[in-house]
C-alpha cells in the first residue's frame, strides 16, 4: 500500500486538501514506520489526536491499543494512578488492583495530550518510564515491564517552557525525537471548503438527511470564516446546522451561528462594510484574537445601525443575517435597535 493510500484509507476524519496538511500527514506517516516518540504541537482544535491516531494506525503497532490521556484533566495523584495504575489499599478508594494506561496499552500506543500541564514531579516519573521501559503501580514496590510507543501533544510553546524552567529539558528532548507541528486553520484555508463538505456529508448521512445542502451565500460565509477554534469549530458548526435543519432543506445564512454570520464577512467595502484605518480599533497589542474579533464586530454593528437609524430589519438585511441573529449580537454587545 502506498503512503497516500495509507493516509486516505486509515484516516477517515482527517481532511488534507492543503499542501501544509499533506506535509503534516506525510511526516506522520514516515514517523509511523519506526518506534520513535513524536511531539505534536498545534493550537486547540487543530486535530492533534487525529494525527496521533494516524501514526498509530499506520504503524506496526496498529494491532495494539491506542490509549489517550489528557494530562491537564487530572490532579497529580489521580494522574499517577491513571498512567501507572495502583494496588489495593494504595489510597482511600483503591479497593482493587488497577492497571494503568502504560500497562493497558502494552504493545500499542500511549497518547499524552496536553503534556505541558504535567507537574515537575510527574514529568520525572514519565521520563523514567520512557528511559527504563517499566512502570511501578502507586503503592507497589514491584516494577512491571511495558512496551509502548509514546506520542505527546501540546498547544503550548514547549521550547519556551523549557527555557523558563517550567518543563524539564531532558523530557522535552526525550519526547521530541520527531516534531510534528500542525498549522492553525487560518494558515491552511484550502482545507476549509473540504472540511465543510466532509462534515456535511458525515452528519447528513448519520442524520438520514441526504438531500440537505447549503445555499451559495451560506457556503461562502462558512468558507470565509475566521475559525479561531480550528477544525473542532468547523465540525461543531456543521453538526449544529445539520441537527437543526429539516430534511431536504437549503440552509441559508440565517441558520449559521451568530459569530459565523457576521464575523466571517470581510472587513472591506466589497460587502458594504465600513473600512477601518489599520490600528484604529486594535491598538492594544496584548489583546487576544477573540477580543479583537469582538471589537471589530461591535464596531461594524454600531456603524451599520447608525447608517439605518437603528432599524433592525434594514440592518439585518444589509448584513444578510436574520433578525434573530442580529438581536443575539446586539444583546451580546449591549446595543439596541428599533423596529421601525
Amino acid at each position: 500500500m502506498s503512503t497516500s493510500e495509507r493516509m486516505t484509507s486509515q484516516t477517515p476524519d482527517i481532511v488534507a486538501a492543503s499542501q501544509a496538511m499533506r506535509d503534516v500527514l506525510a511526516l506522520a506517516t514516515r514517523a509511523a514506520e519506526s518506534d520513535v516518540t513524536v511531539l505534536i504541537q498545534g493550537e486547540t482544535g487543530t486535530g492533534k489526536e487525529l494525527v496521533a491516531q494516524h501514526i498509530h494506525r499506520t504503524s506496526l503497532r496498529s494491532g495494539g491499543a491506542f490509549v489517550a490521556v489528557n494530562c491537564g484533566a487530572y490532579a497529580d495523584s489521580l494522574l499517577a494512578s491513571e498512567l501507572f495504575g495502583h494496588v489495593r489499599g494504595a489510597f482511600t478508594g483503591a479497593v482493587v488492583d488497577r492497571a494503568g494506561v502504560f500497562e493497558v496499552a502494552h504493545g500499542g500506543t500511549v497518547f499524552l495530550d496536553e503534556i505541558a500541564d504535567m507537574s515537575a514531579e510527574m514529568q520525572v516519573k514519565v521520563l523514567r518510564v520512557l528511559q527504563e521501559g517499566c512502570v511501578m503501580r502507586v503503592g507497589s514496590s514491584s516494577e512491571i515491564d511495558t512496551d509502548v510507543r509514546v506520542i505527546a501533544a501540546t498547544n503550548a510553546d514547549l521550547a519556551a517552557l523549557v527555557s523558563s524552567g517550567k518543563f524539564r529539558e531532558d523530557l522535552y528532548y526525550r519526547i521530541k525525537v520527531v516534531a510534528c507541528d500542525i498549522p492553525p486553520l487560518r494558515n491552511r484555508r484550502d482545507d476549509i471548503p473540504a472540511l465543510i463538505d466532509h462534515y456535511l456529508a458525515k452528519f447528513c448521512r448519520e442524520a438520514g438527511k441526504p438531500d440537505l445542502r447549503l445555499s451559495a451565500n451560506a457556503r461562502r460565509r462558512l468558507c470565509d470564516g475566521h475559525w479561531p477554534g480550528n477544525v473542532r469549530q468547523v465540525r461543531s458548526e456543521i453538526e449544529q446546522i445539520v441537527a437543526m435543519a429539516g430534511a431536504g432543506q437549503v440552509v441559508d445564512v440565517d441558520r449559521l451561528s451568530p459569530e459565523i454570520s457576521v464575523a466571517s464577512q470581510p472587513a472591506d467595502n466589497r460587502s458594504g462594510f465600513e473600512a477601518t484605518e489599520p490600528g484604529a480599533l486594535f491598538a492594544d497589542d496584548d489583546a487576544t484574537y477573540q477580543e479583537l474579533l469582538d471589537l471589530w464586530t461591535a464596531d461594524v454593528l454600531e456603524k451599520r445601525l447608525a447608517r439605518f437609524g437603528g432599524n433592525i430589519s434594514r440592518t439585518a438585511q444589509s448584513l444578510s443575517i436574520s433578525r434573530t441573529t442580529l438581536y443575539a449580537l446586539l444583546k451580546k454587545y449591549g446595543m439596541h435597535g428599533t423596529e421601525e
